[in-house]
């Protein structure tokens, strides 16, 4: 009798490795201080039209409930691939909020900008108007486009930045210009009270203060100014945690910097995004530096103040008129121990 043969060993299947990142858009944060120049930079990036800016979308994710809930665990810690899908996806989705004129030609979309523009002006005055804005603005993103999502950091937003596998510009403006401008939006009424309020400041960063050695005593007898200036390193200190993470590149842009020489800086930007400096891009720098009318002047004094028109065209100085000597000399007192502004601003400190 023969020997019954054995079966032939079922070979090992190698399964491929899937590249999350693959066929999706490159997701980049552009992180900078309340009143940095990120509006104004995220429309810079957003005339490409390559390019879907995104305005604050995980502050506006608070409304949908579905969303909060999807980033509460991967702030925890608890986010799974599935995840990743949907809050990319929800970026690539336009809404009133996250999406705002003025709007450019973009390669992902037909619609032409006026439509669009027409669509959000609508939506904005009658709400059940927005699903047609969503679609009209709404496009197929994939790996050749990239998402730049504008959000001021808050503790945490690393953990969902590498759940997107996102990137991070990071935008310096002076802290005294910060400063400066910040107190003039607070005088108009469309700043949160709250952002210079010592006792809330100190509740929601104490954490963060103690370990530089401030105590809720110190930040009590602070001035508006030096709470603002204490907010400002606040960002620092979240930004510094972006640029020293394995995770994620991240790229320092310093808003004076952009300002004197727009298109030598900007080339730069767009060079790291591995995108060309298209023509539009040039044709905004021009615009947004003098005076127009901005559509946004429509909706009220707070869509104003946040107008996309750059007209200062001296950053560095203007804060000088602005500030008094003693607020000056606080907020610098503040910053200048933790953060060295001589690098970034070395002409500033005389």
């Amino acid at each position: 009798m023969k020997p019954c043969l054995s079966s032939p060993p079922t070979p090992t299947v190698q399964r491929p490795v899937i590249d999350p990142t693959q066929n999706r858009p490159r997701c980049v944060l552009l992180a900078g201080s309340a009143r940095g120049g990120t509006s104004w930079a995220l429309k810079v990036l957003d005339s490409h039209p390559a390019v879907q800016g995104c305005h604050e979308p995980f502050y506006q994710l608070n409304n949908d409930e579905k969303l909060g809930q999807l980033c509460d665990r991967i702030k925890a810690g608890r986010g799974n691939p599935d995840d990743t899908e949907i809050l990319t996806r929800s970026l690539m989705n336009a809404c009133i909020e996250t999406h705002k004129p003025p709007f450019f030609h973009k390669n992902f979309l037909k619609t032409p900008a006026w439509m669009r523009t027409a669509a959000w002006m609508g939506a904005k005055a009658c709400k059940p108007m927005s699903p047609a804005f969503k679609y009209l603005a709404s496009g197929n993103l994939n790996e050749q486009h990239c998402i730049v999502i504008k959000n001021r950091p808050f503790p945490l937003l690393d953990r969902i930045l590498k759940t997107i596998h996102a990137d991070t510009l990071v935008l310096l403006r002076h802290p005294c210009g910060v400063v400066s401008s910040w107190l003039r939006g607070l005088r108009m009424g469309v700043m949160l009270e709250t952002s210079a309020d010592a006792a809330k400041v100190w509740s929601r960063y104490s954490d963060y203060l103690e370990p530089l050695g401030f105590s809720e005593t110190e930040i009590k007898s602070m001035s508006p100014a030096g709470i603002l200036a204490i907010n400002w390193l606040i960002d620092a200190a979240l930004f510094s945690q972006y640029e020293n993470s394995t995770a994620m590149k991240t790229r320092i842009i310093v808003y004076c910097d952009l300002v004197r020489n727009p298109i030598q800086e900007w080339s730069r930007v767009f060079e790291w995004l591995h995108l060309p400096f298209d023509s539009s891009v040039e044709t905004f720098l021009n615009q947004s530096s003098k005076p127009d009318f901005d559509l946004r002047r429509l909706m009220g004094r707070k869509y104003s103040y946040f107008s996309v028109q750059r007209g200062e065209k001296s950053p560095l100085e203007s804060w000088r008129k602005d500030l008094t000597p003693d607020e000056i000399r606080e907020v610098m007192s503040i910053v200048t121990p933790h953060f060295p502004v001589e690098q970034y601003w070395p002409d500033s400190l005389s």
